[in-house]
């Protein structure tokens, strides 16, 4: 017979009594006894909770009471006698073994990345289709104010050109068969030159520095329907979602969208920028190439403007830069959308 201090508690009252246990190996009875206290508990009355460091321990009877053990090295002896099959110490073990700790760190870190790299997307995705036409509005139009206040300025194409344009993307439009509502502003942009870019209400802004690079009025065309990729898959909405965690997991837990431009904010550097990922990237080629062979229009003339748009803003051939940066490189896009 084994004997064990504890503290009883009786399920009904808060109040501590000091009892001893009395482990009986021979016919499998654990008796309490204490100020007050006269128990007597058979092995499938008990749970004896599993160990936690140096934590105490409760035992745990089938009437509502329960023992708190605070010698552990004593219970687990006990254990090992008493009732050598039950697994009272299994979460003691593991915390003790550095190689299932290691297991465990390495676990946390694959499901931390697998959430990033594919929770995060899939939840951003579904997130951004089922914004509300109303807060895609208000993002675009705020987005596209802001733009204005800071790098934006006024278009100098004169207003017969710009009619010329979106008259030649409207019959696009037409031949196309693109359901993506999409219409185009003009605007200037000195300091970054050479761009375009759709915001989620529709609109794709596209610069006067384009406009004068293009070699032909259909490479603008082309440019135009690969921003229409980006809003028919919602990048945009996408990428700035991917970027802010909290609020998708806030979104799917709550199934509230309506604060949604609270992240709207950080819209205009994402499309100054340009960081859409790779594979954004070339989803908006491919749509373009869809559409523009809907259009009858050849689709290397995206490959044509996108070679432009490179060589103007300086980007090199290098195969460490083509691993580091987040589009794919552009002749590997050009390739791609002549077929190679």
């Amino acid at each position: 017979m084994t004997e064990i201090p504890a503290t009883y508690f009786d399920g009904r009252t808060s109040q501590p009594r000091p009892v001893l246990l009395r482990w009986h190996a021979f016919d499998g009875l654990l008796e309490v006894t204490g100020d007050g206290v006269n128990g007597r508990y058979a092995r499938r009355d008990v749970t004896i909770e599993s160990r936690l460091g140096r934590s105490p321990r409760f035992i745990r009877f089938s009437d509502g009471g329960r023992c708190e053990v605070a010698d552990n090295g004593a219970l687990d002896a006990v254990i090992a006698t008493w009732a050598p099959n039950r697994a009272g110490t299994w979460l003691h073990r593991i915390e003790t073994s550095w190689a299932l700790v290691l297991v465990a760190v390495v676990v946390l870190v694959a499901l931390g990345w697998a959430a990033l790299h594919f929770g995060l997307p899939w939840a951003a995705r579904r997130i951004a289709f089922i914004l509300p036409a109303g807060i895609t509005r208000t993002l675009g139009d705020q987005t596209l104010a802001t733009l204005d206040q800071t790098v934006l300025e006024p278009t100098m194409l004169t207003h017969e050109r710009q009619l010329a344009l979106q008259a030649e993307f409207a019959r696009f439009l037409a031949k196309s068969g693109e359901a993506t509502p999409a219409r185009i502003e003009f605007r200037a942009m000195k300091q970054a030159g050479a761009n375009a870019f759709a915001l989620p209400s529709g609109v794709i802004v596209i610069t006067d520095e384009l406009v004068q690079l293009a070699g032909d009025d259909r490479e603008i065309v082309a440019v135009l329907a690969h921003e229409c990729g980006h809003l028919a898959h919602r990048h945009a909405l996408r990428a700035v979602l991917q970027s802010s965690a909290v609020f998708v997991v806030i979104a799917l837990v709550t199934g509230d969208v309506s604060s949604a431009t609270a992240f709207g904010s950080a819209l205009p550097a994402y499309l100054l920028q340009n960081r859409f990922s790779r594979e954004f990237e070339r989803e908006a080629d491919a749509h373009a190439v869809s559409v523009l062979r809907k259009a009858a229009m050849d689709p290397t003339h995206l490959a044509t403007m996108l070679d432009r748009l490179s060589k103007s803003h300086g980007e090199t051939d290098s195969k460490l830069l083509d691993y580091l940066r987040t589009h794919p490189p552009t002749q590997d896009r050009v390739d791609a959308i002549k077929g190679k």
